[in-house]
């Protein structure tokens, strides 16, 4: 375990040392964000832009998991947008992070874009997040689980990506029938889609936490994120909000 470990802490140091990374603008904001909400936040981006126009906003997407350890072994993030509640939580506890915050309550959907079906006499591929890394696999996982248990003679084969955004792209590029993938990425794309219903699975929470304590810069993206404004532009894209309100409770 401790060599593992040792090899991951190396890798990252290469990574935040490549060329490519030391192009990147030292004065940016940079905030790391679950694949799911990568879309959204650019929206959201160009939005704060205008009240800050100055500011340079880096994005960095993946799935949750992957991000929460490039923090803990010093990738130079200063925001963190998590697919659910645990991660920040552990920022918050270990790493003395800002406190979580909601920011969005994140949605499951079946996706069908060739109008194939749920026929159980016919094998299907459905592309899932990894459940080891990814808040919305784990949540995928359980509703594969579910759907067997009412339709025992679906002969349904996963098939793994490493984020919910790759797991759509699977589907889109036809590597597999159908997604168990964020509504977010899917309800303007062409096919069929059906929302998984929310106790299914545990809810996807999705919390952030300010890495950077003490950064104003960060600090003013996180209220924003929270604003009434951002709120409509989150529910908009096919979120729900605490409370269903535009702005979101602190």
């Amino acid at each position: 375990m401790g060599r593992a470990v040792s090899l991951l802490s190396l890798l990252l140091v290469a990574l935040w040392s490549t060329p490519a990374a030391q192009a990147r603008d030292p004065d940016a904001l940079r905030i790391a964000c679950a694949s799911n909400f990568y879309p959204t936040l650019t929206r959201l981006a160009a939005l704060f832009n205008e009240a800050h126009p100055g500011l340079t906003l880096d994005l960095i997407s993946g799935a949750s998991g992957q991000l929460y350890q490039q923090i803990r072994h010093g990738a130079p993030y200063h925001l963190f947008l998590s697919a659910d509640a645990g991660y920040p939580a552990a920022l918050h506890r270990d790493h003395h992070s800002g406190a979580p915050r909601i920011y969005a309550l994140g949605r499951l959907a079946l996706w069908d874009p060739r109008g194939l079906g749920l026929n159980g006499d016919r094998p299907r591929t459905v592309a899932i997040a990894n459940p080891a890394t990814a808040p919305y696999g784990r949540a995928a996982e359980a509703v594969i689980g579910r759907y067997r248990d009412q339709q025992p003679a679906l002969r349904w084969r996963t098939v793994i990506a490493a984020n919910v955004s790759q797991a759509t792209q699977l589907v889109d590029g036809g590597n597999a029938d159908l997604g168990l993938v964020a509504l977010s990425l899917i309800q303007d794309r062409r096919g069929e889609y059906r929302p998984v219903p929310g106790d299914w699975h545990r809810p996807l929470v999705q919390q952030g936490v300010v890495v950077d304590t003490g950064n104003r810069r960060a600090e003013a993206f996180m209220a924003f994120l929270l604003s009434e404004r951002a709120g409509r532009r989150i529910r908009a894209d096919g979120y729900a909000l605490p409370g269903g309100g535009g702005a979101l409770a602190r």
